[in-house]
């Protein structure tokens, strides 16, 4: 019977008649003390004799961390070697600080992550982590650590406050696996102690309020191209970063197809979605006015690159606080399109599809299709009911 934390926590700390073992699987082993105190072991034979290697105290040591380290201790037994006089020779006290860590983290393991991901792991970390403590992080309290993160939740937001939180876990635990550090107090802090969760957004944008900020962009004397970015964005209910990453190699014109290549895709996956008559006219004269000078559709003021996000998330702010409107982003012209076409009879995997989602289940294997006709006139459509 393999152990659970629930399993755990029911011996945790509580009086026992005798010492006695919980076996889990591949040699692992929970050794239970009469003070209630719980010790993971890794048992195994070498050169005949039974051994016992302890790895840790539970809850400092979770279970899945127990279990992490059996496959490295399995295969240097596989190799001639004895796990305990091996794991003694390596474990000489680093004194990492949290800025190796971090360092650490991201050169090996960030670095091998999508272009997106790697820049916002290097801006949060490299913001809120480093030069956080000067002193070993195996060092760093549970207290210190409940304190840096309220410093970060009265500075900032709490929402940035849990998601510091969730990021350097996620460092920690890699940096005990690679034994840059053997252990940290931070894993013992759950996310919902500290901050807030993001909350999900409900917000549906309504035909009426499309068509107020199409109005208002009109109306703007900004550059061009965030005013039309802002508008693809509500007529295809694509990403903004897929939008703003569009180059003029990704449309064929004649076809009317706009290709999301994979390693521009959130999902990993190419988006084939065909442009209706407003949504093409919009890529036309970007492509038109500016293609002789960037190969981005949506440049940024200096053609050298892409129009960044925040000029298209400060005009959005603006026109929410012109028009004196319920907050909406960008993001949520998604939410839009696919309520309000499923209320004119358009099937979920049409909507899905336009969203650039993998659809779920059996049909994310075997059917390949993109229905690209249906997701047509799905578009007409929404162009329709937005400006007849």
């Amino acid at each position: 019977m393999t152990l659970s934390n629930s399993k755990l926590k029911i011996f945790l700390n509580k009086p026992q008649s005798k010492r006695f073992d919980l076996t889990d699987r591949d040699g692992l082993a929970a050794r239970i003390s009469e003070h209630g105190r719980i010790t993971f072991q890794y048992r195994y034979r070498y050169k005949g004799k039974s051994k016992r290697l302890s790895l840790g105290r539970f809850p400092d040591l979770t279970l899945a961390q127990a279990r992490d380290k059996v496959p490295e201790l399995r295969r240097l037994l596989n190799e001639g070697k004895n796990p305990s006089v091996e794991l003694k020779r390596l474990a000489e006290p680093t004194g990492a600080s949290l800025d190796d860590c971090v360092h650490a983290f991201l050169d090996r393991h960030v670095a091998k992550l999508r272009k997106e991901t790697k820049k916002l792991y290097k801006y949060s970390l490299g913001k809120h982590a480093l030069s956080a403590f000067d002193f070993p992080v195996e060092q760093v309290t549970i207290r210190e650590w409940y304190q840096y993160f309220d410093d970060i939740e009265d500075q900032y937001t709490g929402v940035i406050a849990q998601d510091i939180l969730v990021r350097l876990k996620t460092c920690m635990r890699f940096c005990i696996k690679r034994n840059i550090i053997t252990s940290s107090t931070l894993l013992m802090i759950a996310p919902k102690d500290v901050g807030k969760a993001s909350e999900i957004g409900d917000r549906v944008v309504e035909l009426e309020e499309i068509r107020t900020i199409w109005s208002t962009l009109d109306k703007s004397k900004c550059y061009p191209t965030t005013k039309n970015s802002i508008k693809l964005a509500s007529l295809t209910a694509a990403r903004l970063g897929e939008i703003r990453h569009m180059e003029i190699a990704d449309i064929d014109l004649d076809k009317k197809i706009w290709t999301v290549q994979k390693q521009k895709s959130k999902t990993g996956k190419k988006i084939i979605r065909p442009l209706a008559p407003m949504a093409y006219a919009i890529i036309k004269w970007q492509i038109t006015t500016f293609g002789e000078l960037t190969t981005f559709v949506f440049p940024s003021g200096s053609y050298k690159k892409h129009i960044c996000a925040q000029t298209i998330n400060k005009l959005s702010r603006s026109i929410v606080k012109t028009k004196k409107m319920e907050r909406w982003s960008c993001h949520d012209f998604r939410r839009s399109l696919s309520t309000i076409l499923s209320s004119n009879r358009v099937e979920l995997h049409v909507s899905e599809k336009m969203l650039g989602h993998s659809l779920g289940g059996i049909l994310a294997v075997y059917n390949k299709h993109n229905w690209l006709d249906e997701q047509r006139q799905a578009y007409e459509l929404w162009e329709k009911l937005l400006f007849g």
